[in-house]
């Protein structure tokens, strides 16, 4: 019998079930475990403009994709227990969302190939 750890990974995405439909409409939400940091990447170049409630906790980054092309992204704090600084959590989650990226991109090309 395989024992099965259960400590979640340090950062993870968070998907909608599918038995409600789509509830997040292709949206990206993350969750930072260790702070119960709730937040959602958007893709800055994709959207015309940005409306968050007063006190929204945002961290801005950027992606240099396959192509050379630099993408610009944005995280925004939907729910967190972290009250102070949070700049090492949004640097984190940062590193690991570009990795999930390059990974893409590596999936990109090989179905160009």
């Amino acid at each position: 019998m395989n024992l099965i750890d259960f400590t979640l990974p340090e950062i993870v995405f968070l998907e909608p079930s599918e038995h409600l439909e789509n509830e997040l409409e292709s949206r990206t939400v993350i969750q930072h475990t260790a702070s119960h940091t709730i937040m959602e990447v958007i893709a800055a170049d994709e959207v015309e403009g940005l409306n968050f409630k007063a006190g929204t906790k945002t961290y801005e980054f950027e992606y240099l994709n396959l192509y050379g092309l630099v993408e610009n992204h944005l995280f925004a704090v939907h729910f967190t227990l972290e009250e102070g600084d949070m700049t090492d959590i949004f640097k984190q989650c940062a590193d690991w969302y570009r990795a999930y990226l390059s990974w893409e991109d590596r999936n990109i090309l090989e179905d160009e190939e």
